[in-house]
């Protein structure tokens, strides 16, 4: 969406007196990527099948926002915004035995499962602005914005379990968290004992360079530079043993958790995987052929398409995700899935644009 605006600057700039005093956007991008399991049924936490076997990592990142422009500063866009974004790292030890644990089926794969798990959680509320130039044949556009964090849980969980056909569970684990409001020991906030919010800022860039009458060259930098902060967050820090064994008053042998660690509050800063995407357009009679790369963290994915008119289709060879997109004069909007079914998919991609003036 950024690109678009960066599109449309020098055509906003060069309008008459008589056009329109005042325009809104709205408009939503999200991308998910697993290849772990379907992405709704890791969104719901009800796992239907089985994880993949290279199972590694997945990321959710959305954004929705308004922006207006007033023609009399045509150069300046401001937004309101709100961001959700999940970044998950783990191993396919984990995700087989989450899967097996959520569905109730004993942790027998394997003689001990190696743990791993980075999960990194974030909601914020964001106001930015936004500058645009055209400057010859390249047209740029800089948003700075600020944002207010509502939502945080960081977690790390490392170490090795096992299971029993009974379904309990045998292990040692080492456990760090900080967090908001949602945490792994249902720890409550007592009397306000920690933060539930906190702060940070972005930089978004992008740019199109216009190479001949043929080629355009174009780029889009969300997140280039970000910091997030909260001061006096929730943090756990503990090991939890499992193979703690006693025999109870009936003379049963059972087995109880030993957690030992600490629980206080401390201040957390992080920042956000970078997105970045380049490419390139090339026009010949009714056709527009796309050559499209972009990173997210530290996946990349490469498109290529052809559009004609409004109508475009984008296919990702490696990943398997087809993309449709729609580029109207008020209203463009983009769909991507890897199966016809969004419920099987591992990749979704979403975007939608709406303008109007007055």
């Amino acid at each position: 969406m950024i690109k678009k605006a960066c599109l449309s600057a020098a055509l906003l700039i060069s309008t008459s007196s008589l056009a329109n005093q005042h325009e809104i956007e709205f408009y939503l991008t999200s991308n998910s990527f697993t290849d772990i399991a379907p992405v709704l049924q890791i969104a719901d936490d009800e796992w239907q099948q089985g994880p993949q076997s290279d199972a590694s990592m997945g990321f959710s990142q959305s954004r929705v926002g308004i922006a207006y422009q007033y023609q009399s500063l045509s150069s300046l866009r401001w937004h309101i915004m709100q961001r959700v974004d999940y970044h998950l790292v783990t191993n396919p030890h984990t995700a087989l035995g989450y899967y097996q644990e959520q569905n109730e089926l004993p942790l027998s794969s394997y003689d001990e499962y190696d743990v791993e798990i980075e999960l990194v959680g974030s909601r914020n509320r964001g106001l930015g602005v936004e500058y645009q130039e055209q400057i010859g044949q390249l047209a740029i556009s800089i948003q700075a914005n600020y944002w207010q964090l509502n939502y945080l849980r960081h977690s790390n969980v490392s170490g090795t379990v096992s299971g029993k056909e009974d379904l309990q569970l045998l292990g040692n684990l080492e456990f760090e968290e900080f967090y908001t409001d949602n945490n792994f020991l249902k720890r409550p906030n007592s009397e306000g004992g920690w933060q539930t919010s906190g702060d940070g800022y972005s930089l978004d860039i992008a740019f199109t360079y216009k190479l001949s009458d043929t080629m355009m060259l174009y780029g889009e930098f969300v997140d280039l530079i970000n910091r997030f902060e909260v001061t006096g967050v929730g943090y756990t820090k503990a090991d939890i043993n499992t193979k703690g064994s006693f025999v109870d008053n009936a003379g049963f042998s059972s087995f109880r958790p030993l957690l030992k660690g600490i629980e206080k509050e401390q201040s957390f800063e992080f920042d956000l995987n970078k997105q970045i995407q380049l490419g390139l357009d090339y026009a010949k009679g009714p056709f527009v052929y796309h050559l499209n790369t972009f990173k997210q963290g530290d996946r990349q994915f490469t498109q290529l398409g052809v559009s004609e008119g409004a109508w475009g289709l984008l296919i990702d060879p490696v990943n398997k995700v087809v993309d449709i997109k729609y580029q109207g004069e008020s209203i463009d909007w983009q769909l991507g899935l890897d199966q016809f079914n969004p419920n099987d998919a591992l990749a979704i991609r979403l975007g939608f644009s709406g303008k109007f003036a007055w």
